[in-house]
């Protein structure tokens, strides 16, 4: 299965003097005028498991970084500093939000940092817990621990995110006698094509940013658009981010589309059916997985067969419960 991780570097920014060397500005940290040293920020994602080894990060993501005194405990420390970041016209390399520079006094650190891999901002946190949290959203963290300013031998903190919401994909198939031409909609788009009934987000589901787990839903919400693909090979597939779901509960899909019955001339057809956690995972949609299904549609129901879960180890079982379309 494909894991995307994003990773984000933090060199000490460097003293840009005139008539200064490249060598001598490596020496040289920036310093303010109450002798702390500057922090500044670039990133890449780490795309190992796909075609390319490594990407920058796009422009326009945003993500919240704080610093804490080593071994502080986030939900009874305020942090030293805690401010939003953007990459900006560089690819890769993130800019202070209203050109703010992060300095630190000497000391051991440790960092948090807390995305939505995209331009929205991040959640805000209160004693490190965070605001109630939304489906749809592709929630991303990282820590980095007991980082010396100004005194690591690498004079870098690297940041490695891990994802934390999760995503559903199901890969519809035609089945024996049953030809997908089409979606009942405008195809690749998140219409009414796939819906789900996702994870209700109540007021208690929130991510710790000590370790960046998010608490599970208990219940389930209306049905929402999924993102369908376009129908290639009498193919297609629907997908979903959501938030981690408790045991206990299983989300309804629903397909629209257009096929050939027997030959027949073009029709639309609605299939339904019950997703299902597979039962290595304990029936639950865990923090930071990926669910992959495969949706075989036959004349009068879809199944569903292949279930995994990656982290975002792949494991097999687990099914969605056909109904009659």
């Amino acid at each position: 299965m494909k894991t995307t991780h994003l990773l984000l570097s933090i060199p000490l920014a460097l003293l840009v003097v005139s008539g200064c060397t490249s060598d001598e500005l490596l020496e040289k940290p920036q310093i303010n005028e109450k002798g702390e040293y500057a922090v500044r920020f670039s990133g890449n994602m780490d795309m190992t498991l796909t075609k390319a080894n490594t990407t920058d990060v796009a422009t326009g993501v945003k993500a919240t970084i704080s610093a804490y005194t080593k071994d502080a405990t986030v939900t009874s420390t305020d942090a030293i500093v805690s401010k939003g970041y953007t990459v900006g016209s560089t690819v890769g390399t993130f800019e202070g939000d209203a050109s703010y520079v992060m300095y630190l006094p000497k000391g051991d650190y440790d960092f948090y940092a807390v995305s939505t891999n995209s331009a929205i901002a991040a959640p805000v946190f209160t004693s490190g817990v965070s605001d109630v949290l939304a489906n749809g959203v592709d929630y991303i963290w990282a820590t980095s621990a007991n980082f010396n300013v100004p005194t690591n031998t690498d004079k870098v903190v690297t940041l490695d995110f891990h994802r934390k919401a999760v995503k559903i994909i199901i890969n519809v198939e035609s089945g024996d006698g049953v030809e997908l031409t089409a979606w009942k909609a405008t195809a690749a788009t998140d219409n009414d094509n796939a819906t789900i009934t996702p994870p209700d987000p109540s007021t208690t589901v929130k991510m710790n940013l000590a370790d960046g787990v998010i608490t599970s839903a208990t219940t389930l919400t209306a049905a929402v658009n999924m993102t369908t693909t376009a129908v290639v090979s009498k193919k297609a597939t629907a997908s979903y981010i959501m938030l981690p779901l408790g045991s206990g509960q299983n989300p309804t899909v629903t397909l629209n589309v257009k096929v050939k019955i027997g030959g027949r001339d073009e029709a639309d057809k609605q299939y339904t059916a019950t997703l299902t956690a597979p039962a290595s995972t304990s029936s639950a949609f865990t923090s930071g997985n990926q669910y992959t299904y495969t949706a075989t549609l036959k004349a009068n129901k879809i199944e569903f067969t292949g279930a995994t879960v990656a982290n975002w180890s792949e494991q097999t079982g687990g099914a969605l419960t056909p109904t009659e379309p």
